[in-house]
């Protein structure tokens, strides 16, 4: 599959909670291969993700999209979703929760909360990189062809 060329999004930005740097890398990746071009900004942890959702609306804009890992060092991707839930300038923002868990709990707390997706973090690259299709679906964006 050839990648695509990504297209400036005009300072949307997506906002990535994942403290695994290769997760990251992947990410970026699968974005970049589906031409999604909003700008990608990371936390590594559950409180940097807590003081950004403090200053969205008002400090910070809202971003486009959140990806949530759900296990983050010092605070959980359940707080962190129920947080910004609670934000009343961006509690409209779409979150697909990005993790290794598999279990029923968290799928269901998750969508409780108002996850919009669930994705999986899978082994295989070529499975990983249909994350970028996942995020184009959810931004109400047209997939895109080669």
């Amino acid at each position: 599959m050839m990648a695509n060329t990504p297209v400036p999004s005009e300072g949307r930005f997506i906002l990535l909670a994942e403290d695994n740097q290769a997760d990251v890398y992947l990410v970026r990746r699968s974005l970049e291969e589906h031409g999604i071009g909003h700008e990608l900004r990371t936390v590594q942890d559950g409180e940097a993700a807590l003081r950004l959702i403090a200053q969205m609306g008002s400090v910070v804009r809202c971003p486009e999209l959140v990806l949530l890992d759900l296990n983050l060092p010092r605070v959980s991707g359940s707080e962190i979703l129920q947080e910004l839930r609670a934000n009343p300038e961006c509690a409209h923002v779409p979150v697909i929760v990005l993790t290794s868990s598999d279990s029923p709990d968290d799928r269901g707390d998750t969508s409780r909360l108002g996850a919009r997706a669930y994705f999986r973090k899978p082994l295989q690259f070529d499975a990983f990189m249909e994350l970028g299709g996942l995020v184009r679906s959810v931004l109400g964006e047209a997939p895109r062809t080669t």
